[in-house]
């Protein structure tokens, strides 16, 4: 089974770098430049250089400072503008050719360009800026009266490091305590940089006394890739429960709620389903039979899980809604639920769009901390 990035960093290089010579060899074509060969040499390196910028950002962002900062970003809207312009650009350039389309199709290039470039700068900085607190009103059949109006914090994929500090995880759990928030639950993906594991942990351990039963806390990928061990410690240390593939009860006032809890799933294909049905079965295991329980995974596909088990409200993440979208709609996502609620009354599954992220590009796609507030019928 494997546990940790499927995907090469040099392709990922590689890949980068000659989208830019396309982009480069496109506008030159387009603007009938007669070298249109080094404009496409100019715009590998101009990708190359963004995306070494955008990698020895992720590691020195401590002592940056405001240019290392602005470089940063600046290296993230570039990579941006240079995926979004390259199909459109690569079609107005044959449509060029034309005679009787040359003059429409260099206008339409060079608004593109423009677009794609005011779009990369706005989605890593306006776009990637505000979050939202999102309250969601949720009706569960059969809740005990003793938890009426109860709310439930859920923090998700904060991806704590370069674009998502620990003072930002501090200022979202202050948030979530001011909502009246009860329980605060973390989804997974909550740290990329090792680095800020100990502040993480102290922050955690000193806000989780906000909330009268506590912090939760589930694995995500990022764990794997970053280092699960040094994560378990720093939940131990903060006092952290951690859900692995099992449950825990809330008792108030003699009623019960239950809170289960799954690992991330590595296996592919026609193993996944098996995969996340057996930690499910594992994780749901001893809960008497009807209560209400809510059910926390990093993945998305595990809503299926929580509507078979049973689970009156399935909180997950790891998709980030796409971080792109219109009308609060993905426009391509490449995941069975993505963002925001599915099913009915009764058996609900919400994907959040994620506190933070790895990557700081956000276009109709707000950061989220959602407040969920539980009613009986």
């Amino acid at each position: 089974m494997n546990h940790g990035p499927t995907f090469s960093f040099t392709f990922l290089i590689l890949a980068v770098t000659l989208v830019g010579f396309l982009n480069g060899c496109c506008i030159g074509l387009l603007f009938r430049q007669k070298r249109w060969y080094l404009w496409g040499l100019g715009g590998a390196v101009l990708l190359f250089a963004s995306e070494e910028a955008y990698s020895w950002y992720r590691l020195a962002y401590i002592d940056a400072g405001r240019i290392g900062t602005g470089l940063g970003y600046g290296s993230c809207a570039v990579i941006i503008a240079a995926i979004a312009a390259l199909i459109p650009l690569a079609a107005l350039t044959a449509l060029s050719f034309s005679r009787r389309c040359y003059r429409g199709a260099r206008r339409a290039g060079l608004f593109w360009l423009c677009a794609a470039v005011i779009a990369g700068l706005y989605g890593v900085s306006f776009g990637n800026a505000p979050e939202e607190v999102h309250k969601v009103q949720v009706t569960v059949p059969g809740l005990p009266a003793a938890f009426e109006g109860y709310r439930i914090a859920q923090i998700s994929d904060t991806h704590i490091g370069p674009y998502y500090s620990c003072d930002d995880l501090d200022a979202a759990l202050g948030e979530a305590s001011v909502a009246g928030a009860s329980l605060t639950v973390i989804t997974g993906d909550l740290i990329d940089d090792m680095r800020q594991m100990p502040d993480a942990a102290r922050i955690l351990k000193s806000r989780k006394r906000d909330f009268r039963d506590g912090v939760l806390y589930i694995w995500g990928n990022h764990e794997y890739y970053c280092g699960r061990d040094a994560v378990r410690q720093g939940l131990d240390a903060a006092g952290i429960p951690l859900l692995e593939n099992a449950h825990t009860a809330i008792s108030h006032d003699g009623s019960a709620l239950y809170v289960a809890g799954v690992d991330y799933p590595w296996a592919r294909g026609e193993e996944a389903a098996a995969e996340r049905k057996s930690m499910a079965d594992e994780a749901f295991a001893g809960i008497p039979a009807g209560a209400v329980t809510v059910f926390l995974a990093h993945h998305s596909d595990f809503i299926d899980e929580g509507r078979d088990h049973g689970a009156a409200l399935t909180l997950t993440g790891h998709t980030h809604g796409m971080q792109f979208g219109i009308a609060d709609r993905p426009v391509f996502t490449r995941f069975k639920y993505t963002r925001g609620m599915y099913g009915g009354e009764g058996q609900l599954g919400y994907v959040s769009r994620g506190d933070g992220g790895w990557f700081p590009f956000r276009l109709g796609c707000r950061r989220e901390l959602v407040i969920f507030e539980l009613h009986g019928r």
